[in-house]
C-alpha cells in the first residue's frame, strides 16, 4: 500500500489515533528540541525499523543462516568503533548497563562513578554495590584527574565509571585508564550521546583503553532505540554469557537491521559533516546565550552539550515548564562537584536535534541569544509570546530530517524531506497554521 493511500486509510478507519498522529507532526514541526536524548531517526532506519523484518525475530539458539543479521551489525559496530568485540542485542541502555554490572561486579563491590552514574540502573539484591562519586572542582568547573587518583588509590574501587552524559568537555581517556591501572579497577565509559561524533571521528574514543564502552543507538546516531556494549577480546566471552544469563536471548531482525545500516551510514561522509556541524552549532548556541548575558558551566564546550547556569532565584523545573511553553523542549539538571553543598542548577541543551533539522550557526546563535534573554527575564507570559513567534520563523520550512545528511545524496522518502512531507500531512498542517496564525495576531496586538 503506498503511503498516501495508507494515511487516508488510517485517518478513515481509526480518526482517533490519525489525530493523535497529526497533533504529535505539529509538535515536532514547531517545536524545537534541545534534549541530548532526543534526535529524529534516519530514514533507512525508520523505513527497516518498520518493514516485514519484524514479523520475525533471532535467539542464540537459530540456525547460522538466520543469524547474518546480528553478525552484520557486530562487524559494523566493530569496524565503525575499532572494538574487539560488539554486542548489539540489548534492548536499552538501562539494560546494557545491566549487564556490564552482572558481569564485571559481586555485590558490595565498590563503584567509583562520576555524578554517581549508573547507580540508577542498580536494583535487587544481587546488585547492592558501594558507590562513591567523583565530580568537577567547584572553582574550575572541570574534572581534575590528579584527585581523582587520589582517591582512587585511596578507595580502591572495582570499577571506574566515567559517563559524560552532562559533561560538556573532553577527558584525557589514557591518563583515566592508568588510573584504572594502578587501583586495580575496571574501567568503563559510557559516552552516552557522544557515539556519534566518537564514531565520526570528531571526537576523542575511550575504546583503546576501557574495558567496557557503551552507548544508546538513537540520539547521535539515527538509528532505532537500543543500546551497544563494546569490550575487550579479554571480556569478551564473560559478557556474551552474561547477556544470555540476564535474558537477552531473543532479538528482533527489523531492530538488527536497522542497527547495521546506522552502523554503516555513521562511517559515511554525510554524518561526519553531520558531527562536524553539531560541533559548531553547539558553540554557536553557546555563544548566543553568552551574548544574552548567561554563564555556561564548565568553560567552552567540546561536544555536542551546552549547560547555561540558571540565576539563583530561578525554579528549575519551572523554568523548564516555561520554556516548553515558549517551544523549547529541554532539560534542567543539578550539577554535582567535589564539595558536596555546592551544587550548580543548569539546563542541559544539545544541539543534536536542531542540526538534524538543518539549523545552522547563525540560527543556532540566535537560538541561543533568546533562550538566554528568556531565562534572565523570568519567562513571563509575553516573554513566551515573543519566543514563540521568532521561533516558528527559525523552523517554519524545516524538516524533521535534513536530506543533506544522507549519504550519496539519496532523496529522502516521504515525511522526511524539505519539500515532501506527504500530502495527507501537509493538509493538517496548514490548517493548524492557519489557527495558529490567528492565535499569534492575536497576541501580539
Amino acid at each position: 500500500m503506498q503511503n498516501q493511500t495508507l494515511t487516508e486509510s488510517l485517518a478513515s478507519f481509526d480518526p482517533e489515533i490519525y489525530g493523535l498522529l497529526q497533533d504529535e507532526i505539529q509538535k515536532q514541526r514547531f517545536t524545537l528540541s534541545l534534549l541530548p536524548t532526543s534526535n529524529a531517526v534516519s530514514p533507512f532506519s525508520a523505513y527497516l525499523k518498520g518493514s516485514i523484518l519484524g514479523n520475525g525475530h533471532l535467539d542464540h539458539h537459530g540456525v547460522y543462516s538466520h543469524l547474518k543479521l546480528e553478525e552484520i551489525a557486530v562487524k559494523r559496530a566493530e569496524k565503525l568503533f575499532g572494538a574487539q568485540h560488539a554486542i548489539v542485542r540489548v534492548a536499552d541502555i538501562t539494560a546494557a548497563s545491566r549487564v556490564v554490572f552482572h558481569a564485571l561486579l559481586e555485590n558490595g563491590d565498590t563503584v567509583l562513578s562520576f555524578n554517581r552514574r549508573k547507580s540508577e540502573h542498580c536494583s535487587g539484591e544481587r546488585m547492592q554495590f558501594d558507590f562513591i562519586s567523583f565530580s568537577i572542582e567547584p572553582d574550575t568547573e572541570q574534572v581534575d584527574l590528579d584527585w581523582l587518583e587520589k582517591l582512587a588509590q585511596a578507595r580502591k574501587p572495582r570499577l571506574i565509571i566515567f559517563s559524560p552524559v552532562n559533561y560538556p568537555r573532553n577527558l584525557d581517556y589514557g591518563r583515566l585508564k592508568e588510573i584504572a591501572i594502578a587501583a586495580g579497577a575496571y574501567l568503563w565509559v559510557d559516552i552516552g550521546q557522544n557515539a556519534g561524533a566518537v564514531a565520526a571521528g570528531c571526537a576523542p574514543s575511550p575504546v583503546p583503553f576501557a574495558d567496557v564502552v557503551t552507548f544508546p543507538t538513537g540520539d547521535s546516531l539515527h538509528g532505532p532505540q537500543g543500546a551497544v556494549i563494546l569490550t575487550t577480546a579479554k571480556l569478551a566471552a564473560q559478557m556474551d554469557q552474561t547477556v544470555l544469563d540476564t535474558g537477552h536471548s531473543m532479538v528482533k531482525k527489523n531492530v538488527l537491521a536497522a542497527l547495521a545500516t546506522t552502523f554503516l551510514e555513521a562511517g559515511s561522509e554525510a554524518f561526519k559533516a553531520y558531527c562536524e556541524q553539531v560541533l559548531k552549532n553547539t558553540q554557536a548556541l553557546e555563544k548566543g546565550l553568552h551574548d544574552a548575558g548567561v554563564k555556561t558551566l564548565c568553560g567552552a564546550t567540546e561536544n555536542h552539550l551546552v549547560l547555561p547556569v540558571l540565576p539563583a532565584e530561578a525554579a528549575p523545573g519551572e523554568m523548564v515548564s516555561k520554556l516548553r511553553e515558549a517551544g523549547f523542549m529541554v532539560k534542567c539538571d543539578q550539577m554535582l562537584t567535589t564539595d558536596e553543598v555546592k551544587t550548580f542548577p543548569v539546563l542541559r541543551l544539545s544541539a543534536l536535534d536542531p542540526t538534524t533539522r538543518a539549523l545552522k550557526e547563525t540560527s543556532m546563535q540566535a537560538i541561543g541569544r533568546l533562550i538566554g534573554e528568556f531565562i534572565l527575564s523570568g519567562g513571563g507570559k509575553a516573554a513566551q509570546r515573543k519566543a514563540k513567534t521568532q521561533l516558528r520563523a527559525i523552523l517554519i520550512n524545516k524538516p524533521l530530517f535534513s536530506d543533506e545528511w544522507l549519504p550519496q545524496n539519496i532523496n529522502l522518502t516521504p515525511g522526511y524531506g524539505q519539500k515532501d512531507l506527504n500530502i495527507a500531512r501537509e493538509v493538517e498542517a496548514e490548517k493548524k497554521e492557519a489557527q495558529m496564525e490567528r492565535m499569534w495576531s492575536f497576541w501580539d496586538n
